[in-house]
């Protein structure tokens, strides 16, 4: 018995050309996925291209460099060591190594730098604090409140810093921290004693730990040995020159539990 080819019925037509509708929609959302390949490629290769063109353009080429917070540190001094290269832009500048050789001042205690564009470099420091002046014997150095030696100073020069003498073996050079223990202790004490009291000193004497002593402006010599307890060292021999007045030349305040004065007729 022979079978005529059965006719495509409306059925297998709908399938069909659903078939054909997807495969075209698939290959509408091929074409569309590469032409934003295309474009995405084109865009990141102009942003390259453009950003390292103006990198390397004038655009925003250094022009001036601001220096903001020196005090003891020459601007001029600051933008000598920055060392700006010709040429240099905004975008491109060798911002490690410019903060590298200004930080190497004993004088700066950091270094922050920033761009204002188009065409200025601006560098802020941020300097170490003036503490005491350490007087060896044959110079007399600046240092801050952690022994960091900042420079050399002249027994010329007017100061209101308190000088720390009489400390043995001292070897103190710019931009390095001092090792002393005597010397610290003197700084420890010097920190540690109230903003007034602080002001009043003149100099501290600190042959050792034990017999380091504040001399005032009034030149009474407060023995204050080690820097323990030192606010309640202060606090006692305040009271005592309170209450003595100008008749007290030395407090030992060492123990501040059993203090001990002594005036000019002692």
């Amino acid at each position: 018995m022979r079978h005529e080819p059965r006719e495509p019925g409306i059925g297998d037509r709908i399938a069909k050309s659903k078939r054909l509708e997807r495969e075209r929609r698939r290959q509408q959302r091929r074409r569309r996925n590469q032409v934003r390949l295309a474009a995405a490629v084109a865009l990141a290769a102009a942003i390259v291209f453009g950003t390292s063109a103006i990198a390397r353009s004038s655009l925003f080429e250094i022009r001036h460099v601001d220096v903001v917070g020196a005090q003891h540190v020459p601007v001029d001094e600051v933008v000598r060591k920055a060392a700006v290269p010709a040429g240099a832009t905004l975008l491109r500048f060798p911002k490690r190594a410019i903060a590298e050789r200004i930080i190497a001042d004993p004088w700066v205690a950091e270094v922050h730098i920033t761009r204002d564009y188009p065409h200025t470099l601006r560098i802020r420091i941020v300097e170490r604090v003036p503490f005491a002046r350490v007087d060896t014997g044959q110079s007399i150095w600046i240092v801050d409140a952690n022994g960091m030696v900042l420079g050399e100073d002249s027994a010329e020069a007017s100061s209101t810093l308190p000088v720390v003498r009489d400390v043995p073996g001292l070897d103190l050079k710019p931009g390095r921290k001092a090792t002393s223990e005597v010397l610290h202790n003197a700084l420890q004490i010097l920190a540690g004693i109230a903003p007034e009291s602080y002001s009043s000193v003149r100099a501290v004497s600190a042959p050792t730990i034990d017999e380091t002593s504040l001399i005032t402006t009034n030149n009474v010599e407060i023995m204050m040995g080690e820097a323990a307890d030192v606010p309640k060292k202060d606090e006692v021999a305040r009271r005592i020159m309170q209450e003595q007045g100008a008749a007290v030349v030395f407090i030992d305040v060492r123990n501040p539990d059993r203090p001990v004065s002594r005036g000019l007729s002692e």
